[in-house]
């Protein structure tokens, strides 16, 4: 019976780490990070970086883009659409941050905007301020006031937000020749309208895997808005759930290849 009992308490106690390993460890680190987003965004209104404020967040937070680069052809980015994609907008500041100090790097015009929804953002929300998921309130064919969950909630109308109504002001000004979104963390690579080349280019440095449907119906997003009916050839890079430095690891050729791509 000792040796049973000790056996018991042993079982438990691998039981316990193993819960603490898959569940604390995971929500520590996602906490950190979110402390980590919170002061980046804060500097940005500090940085020597010629960021420009574009537009303002349903609660009236900045929301920045970066530009540099020159010529015909310019390459939008956009980044944390969803709050909770923490990881997409250090890539983001990562990628401007490097693209300023190494302008050799583009041969064409590149637009970043590190965070389409910042209140989202600095809650660690999906959603914007309005409880509204900016990726599926853009005015396309299939745009639906329909949704089974809180977190796909598309909006009273199609384009009622303020951050959609700024991408679509940004595609309108800018008029693209590719538009790279990052989100996570679905570990792939998915593209919309005529991208095929362009997808192809940037799984050769990430080694991510492509899809052509991200395999469940996405009303209103802007894959549909930008790339099936704007025929704007659209990437969406999913990262997995990693750190911001291993994101840039990953995806850093990837970016400049696509910000270059065809040459």
């Amino acid at each position: 019976m000792p040796f049973t009992n000790k056996y018991v308490i042993l079982v438990l106690i691998i039981l316990i780490m193993v819960i603490i390993y898959y569940f604390a460890v995971p929500f520590i680190k996602h906490l950190k990070l979110h402390q980590e987003t919170k002061k980046l965004y804060a500097s940005i209104k500090s940085s020597p970086l010629p960021w420009k404020i574009f537009a303002k967040s349903e609660q009236g937070r900045d929301i920045y883009l970066f530009e540099q680069g020159k010529g015909e052809s310019t390459t939008l980015i956009l980044a944390a659409m969803h709050g909770d994609e923490q990881n997409t907008f250090h890539l983001a500041v990562k990628l401007a941050d490097t693209i300023h100090t190494k302008p050799e790097l583009i041969n064409s015009k590149v637009v970043i905007v590190p965070v389409v929804n910042p209140d989202g953002l600095l809650r660690n929300e999906r959603i914007n301020a309005n409880k509204v998921d900016i990726n599926r309130n853009f005015p396309t064919e299939n745009w639906r006031p329909i949704y089974e969950k809180h977190k796909y909630n598309p909006g009273y109308e199609a384009g009622s937000e303020k951050e959609t109504q700024a991408v679509m002001e940004l595609i309108n000004l800018y008029q693209p020749e590719k538009l790279i979104v990052i989100h996570s963390d679905l570990h792939v690579l998915n593209y919309d309208g005529p991208a095929k080349d362009l997808v192809l280019r940037m799984a050769d440095y990430n080694g991510y895997h492509i899809e052509s449907n991200i395999g469940y119906p996405t009303p209103g997003s802007l894959g549909a808005y930008a790339g099936v009916e704007g025929r704007i050839p659209t990437v969406t890079l999913e990262l997995p759930d990693n750190s911001p430095e291993e994101a840039w690891e990953e995806n850093f050729e990837a970016l400049i290849q696509a910000i270059n791509f065809p040459e």
